[in-house]
């Protein structure tokens, strides 16, 4: 397997692992100059193999766009319009429960999401469209990671390592607001 192949698989299991998606859904790409390597559509992330990871140019689709993830103008667009090398995408629940009951983002109150992470912006679009990859990368410029409505997690970094340590701040970030959400009379601030 190439090193980018065994990057995203190692992360694939850890994703999987750590609850942040099931096995078939989400996916994990890595920016390799002027290509991106990424997950293949329906690839389970926590048994990967060379096979269910290509290589695709960064500038413009292909035809092995057909057989890759179908996040892939997503993570594309992420490329062209930030700084990011690595992008993550998960299913959180708890991300995406707080995403249908919040208007814009999730702001953290937990003092590590609030320190490290910040705002977790509220995208809208459809899987793997146009719209989500313009509003996606556009929050993406300014936010560590966001939020597609009812449909999961978009974590950034310049390494796999870093998008990965978003992600899951990202959940728990969203775990402990849903939680305080959950009991409003025990909590002593203000309401959002």
């Amino acid at each position: 397997m190439s090193l980018a192949s065994l990057e995203i698989a190692r992360f694939g299991k850890k994703v999987v692992a750590m609850g942040l998606t099931s096995s078939r859904f989400g996916n994990i790409s890595q920016c390799l100059g002027e290509k991106m390597a990424i997950t293949c559509t329906g690839s389970m992330l926590d048994e990967l193999d060379e096979s269910q990871v290509i290589e695709l140019d960064l500038s413009a689709p292909s035809d092995l766009d057909k057989i890759a993830s179908s996040e892939t103008i997503v993570h594309r667009a992420i490329y062209t319009c930030t700084s990011a090398r690595a992008v993550i995408h998960t299913h959180s629940p708890y991300a995406v429960s707080l995403s249908l009951l919040e208007n814009e983002a999730v702001e953290p109150l937990d003092s590590e999401g609030i320190l490290f992470m910040g705002s977790l912006p509220i995208v809208e679009g459809g899987c793997g469209t146009d719209g989500l990859a313009k509003a996606a990368s556009i929050a993406l410029q300014s936010h560590k990671a966001c939020i597609a409505r009812g449909h999961g997690v978009f974590a950034i970094g310049k390494s796999l390592a870093e998008a990965y340590t978003i992600a899951c701040m990202a959940e728990h970030s969203s775990q402990v607001k849903y939680l305080v959400r959950s009991y409003p009379k025990s909590y002593p601030h203000k309401d959002e």
